[in-house]
C-alpha cells in the first residue's frame, strides 16, 4: 500500500511530496482496488500504528528471539498500564486474558507509547533503539 500525504492545494488540486501529480497516483489504481482518504490526525495515528507494529516490535523481536506479540504486551503494560488492562473471555472451560489494540488510543496516546517505549528499552538495555526518523522514511 503506497500512502502519498497531500503537502498543499493549489487550485483545488492537491500536491505531494517529491513533485508527484494526481494523475500519476490515479494511473496506478485497479479494477477491484480502492481510494482511501485520511484525515491529518487519522493519517498522523496510522503513521504511528506503522512504525510501531512495522518497525519497532519486529526489530525487537529479531533481536532478542522472543515474539512480536511479546513485545507488545510488555512494553503496552510497562508504559501504559492503565490503558492496556487485560480483560477475560470465557471459552468453553478456558478462560483467556486479552490486552487492548492500540486501535483505541488517540494521536496523542499513541505518541506517549512510542516514546515511553523506547524509554523503557533504552532502561533494559536497548540502546540502539530509537524514536521513529522523518529522514528515514521512504
Amino acid at each position: 500500500m503506497t500512502t502519498y500525504q497531500v503537502q498543499t492545494i493549489v487550485d483545488g488540486e492537491p500536491t505531494f511530496q517529491d513533485e508527484i501529480k494526481l494523475n500519476e497516483i490515479l494511473a496506478d489504481l485497479k479494477i477491484g482496488g480502492a481510494l482511501q482518504t485520511l484525515t491529518p490526525l487519522e493519517y498522523h495515528t496510522n503513521q504511528q500504528r506503522k512504525w510501531w507494529k512495522g518497525i519497532l516490535l519486529p526489530a525487537l523481536a529479531e533481536d532478542s528471539g522472543d515474539s512480536v506479540s511479546y513485545w507488545e504486551t510488555k512494553l503496552k503494560l510497562a508504559v501504559l498500564p492503565d490503558e492496556f488492562q487485560p480483560y477475560y473471555v470465557s471459552i468453553g472451560k478456558q478462560v483467556f486474558s486479552i490486552i487492548p489494540s492500540i486501535t483505541k488510543l488517540s494521536k496523542r496516546k499513541m505518541n506517549i507509547l512510542i516514546e515511553g517505549s523506547v524509554a523503557q528499552c533504552h532502561e533494559w538495555g536497548l540502546a540502539w533503539v530509537a524514536l521513529p526518523d522523518v529522514e528515514l522514511r521512504k
